[in-house]
Order: C-alpha cells, then sequence, then structure tokens
C-alpha cells in the first residue's frame, strides 16, 4: 500500500487546474526549488497549509503558469510556483 501512495505523490507546484488532493507535507527537501526558506515554509503553515487538508488548483497563471490560484478548506490563495514546490501532496 505504501508504494501505491507514492506513486500519487505530486508538488502542487506540478498539479494542473482541476486536480485536487490531501497536503502529506510542507517542507524543504531535494527537490524544493532552491530559493524557498524555512520562512517561506512557515509562512505556507500559518496560511493553512497543512498535512491532512484537502486542496484544489484552481487555476494557473498564463503564460508562465505562474502564480497558481490554489484553495484550502474555503480560502483561495495565490502561490508562486517557488512555494508550491515545498507542498506534497497525494492525489485523488
Amino acid at each position: 500500500m505504501q508504494a501505491k501512495v507514492r506513486d500519487h505523490v505530486v508538488r502542487i507546484s506540478h498539479m494542473a487546474p482541476g486536480e485536487s488532493g490531501v497536503i502529506l507535507e510542507v517542507g524543504l527537501d531535494p527537490g524544493t526549488d532552491r530559493r524557498m526558506n524555512e520562512e517561506g515554509v512557515r509562512r505556507l503553515q500559518e496560511l493553512g497549509f497543512v498535512p491532512g487538508e484537502r486542496i484544489t488548483v484552481v487555476r494557473r497563471g498564463f503564460p508562465s503558469g505562474d502564480p497558481l490560484a490554489v484553495r484550502v478548506g474555503t480560502s483561495l490563495f495565490a502561490l508562486r510556483r517557488v512555494e508550491a514546490s515545498a507542498i506534497k501532496v497525494a492525489r485523488g
């Protein structure tokens, strides 16, 4: 079962509009954009991007895909791809 969950784990920065999932982790790791830092992670957590929360990517900016409009609960946030790279989600 663990391998099956891992196959569906993606960063919000790689999700398309309309995709949704549950946040698994918010933090820094080798796959996080190097411009992101601990302060940025803390800010995301304070905004409600915490494990267990359901998210939906509503829209991506044109033409570069930046920023992303992301719904968490009843709130809608605009995230840069740099910030979105710090959030891992289980799709579905």
